[in-house]
């Protein structure tokens, strides 16, 4: 038996709530010393207050959760089935925060390097065609991009690995979009090959084609988190419009440090990532 005190470090929860717990009926201590007035609880009781933490941090009212847990048997099946869901519902919470505070930091740096020379090194140059082999995809939201990527090479790394196809350590990220959009955004993940490989697997998604070389494309490279390629990219678009060219073609994302998706683990980062922007000077024209 433990008293109130050491019950309440035991189970994280504060002295406070579990006497509100005891007043409302959720977890009554298991004695009460008739004598001196203190609480005795046992650890028979800790899955039965796990439960009331866990589901009043599903944003149940306590009232509800009685209900539920005197009525309704609820089972520890049942209870991860429900948490699970939430947690989905706040990484995506999560994920959606995180890109609008990435968009607000891109569009804060842009505001205060009006003046300012950008602090990246651009270059104009031109590119070799490649071999990859590529999946493509439609991202609902800019906020499950990540997400969305992630899962894209896994399945990439999956399938190449599985038909011992031999590849280069290098990722390349295509943005389709001719315009911006926050939804709807096709996008398209791609390792680069050692050799041309025209071969086409089983049911799979996987495609085999010729990363096109490019005449004239305007870089921009940095050492860091994938959530600074907004602002990046936003560097880099004003850098072609300042310098009076034009877009022909979408945004190239390379992962220069290696392989940025390990298929077992997250996303390894700080990463060295270059993009290319496919451009030409900007013909002036006249009314």
């Amino acid at each position: 038996m433990f008293k109130i005190g050491e019950f309440s470090r035991l189970a994280q929860v504060s002295v406070r709530m579990l006497r509100h717990y005891d007043k409302l009926g959720l977890l009554i201590p298991n004695q009460i010393d008739q004598w001196t007035g203190y609480r005795y609880y046992s650890v028979e009781q800790l899955p039965r207050l796990h439960r009331i933490v866990a589901l009043n941090g599903l944003g149940l009212s306590l009232q509800q959760i009685g209900e539920l847990l005197n009525h309704d048997d609820l089972s520890a099946d049942q209870l991860r089935g429900m948490l699970r869901l939430q947690e989905s519902r706040l990484t995506a919470e999560l994920a959606k925060k995180q890109a609008q505070l990435a968009e607000v930091s891109a569009r804060l740096a842009q505001i205060e390097h009006e003046q300012e020379p950008w602090p990246y090194a651009m270059m104009l140059k031109s590119t070799d065609a490649q071999p990859v082999a590529s999946m493509r995809a439609i991202v609902p939201s800019l906020d499950q991009m990540g997400y969305y990527c992630h899962r894209l090479y896994a399945s990439l790394y999956q399938q190449v690995h599985q038909h011992r196809i031999p590849i280069l350590a290098q990722e390349i990220t295509i943005y389709h979009n001719e315009e911006f959009s926050e939804t709807e955004v096709e996008v398209e993940v791609s390792v680069s090959l050692a050799e041309h490989n025209l071969a086409q697997l089983p049911d799979s998604n996987i495609k085999f084609q010729t990363l096109s070389s490019l005449e004239l494309a305007a870089t921009l490279a940095f050492e860091g988190s994938f959530s600074e390629i907004h602002a990046a990219a936003l560097a880099l678009l004003g850098w072609v419009g300042l310098h009076n060219y034009q877009m022909v073609g979408p945004l190239r994302e390379f992962h220069r440090s290696g392989p940025a998706h390990n298929p077992q683990g997250g996303i390894q980062e700080p990463a060295i990532i270059e993009l290319q922007l496919p451009i030409k000077p900007r013909v002036n024209e006249r009314n």
